[in-house]
């Protein structure tokens, strides 16, 4: 039993993190991560780019990211046309304040 405990847990940063209860940004199941996904890319609709303009409003505020919204925010990030999109969102997220 205490095996399965310990390999039901991954560090993440420098505190202990139960993989059951992190949710995948990506596929929005329990138990992984984005970078861990086996399912494919999520597909850049509404709520996509709502939670990516509301990523960059928690940054601009200087509200810490916790480590999965960090990661799906630089992976989304990694795509073409970086620049154009980040300002993009940075615009949208001032217009809702």
């Amino acid at each position: 039993m205490i095996g399965n405990v310990a390999r039901a847990r991954e560090t993440v940063g420098s505190s202990m993190v139960q993989k059951s209860r992190i949710q995948c940004f990506n596929c929005k199941e329990f138990g992984h991560v984005a970078r861990e996904c086996q399912k494919p890319k999520r597909a850049k609709d509404a709520a996509y780019h709502r939670e990516k303009m509301l990523l960059y409003k928690q940054k601009e505020a200087r509200i810490q990211l916790n480590a999965e919204q960090a990661n799906w925010k630089d992976d989304s990030d990694d795509e073409s046309d970086d620049q154009e999109l980040e300002a993009h969102y940075m615009y949208m997220a001032k217009i809702q304040e």
